[in-house]
């Protein structure tokens, strides 16, 4: 093989290293939908009016990989103001 064979095969070897780079780096979005509003929740066989976040107490789970972009869009149907922590 002469020098444009290695030549050839340097730049396939380059583009197919920079395709596969390009598609492992494609950032997903996740985007998360929550709602909090007071409910009556039983705890240790007692009702209780608490913040629920869609309607659950704790709220749901936040599952990510790292790099994803993450959407939150919180609609506070309480009458306070209210802080979630991540």
């Amino acid at each position: 093989m002469g020098n444009r064979g290695q030549l050839l095969v340097i730049g396939l070897l380059t583009l197919a290293i920079f395709l596969v780079k390009l598609s492992s780096s494609s950032q997903i979005v996740r985007r998360f939908s929550y709602n909090i509003e007071r409910k009556n929740v039983r705890r240790l066989c007692h009702m209780k009016r608490l913040l629920t976040v869609n309607g659950k107490y704790p709220g749901p789970t936040i599952f990510v990989h790292e790099g994803d972009n993450v959407e939150v869009k919180v609609t506070n149907r309480s009458p306070w103001n209210t802080t979630i922590h991540w």
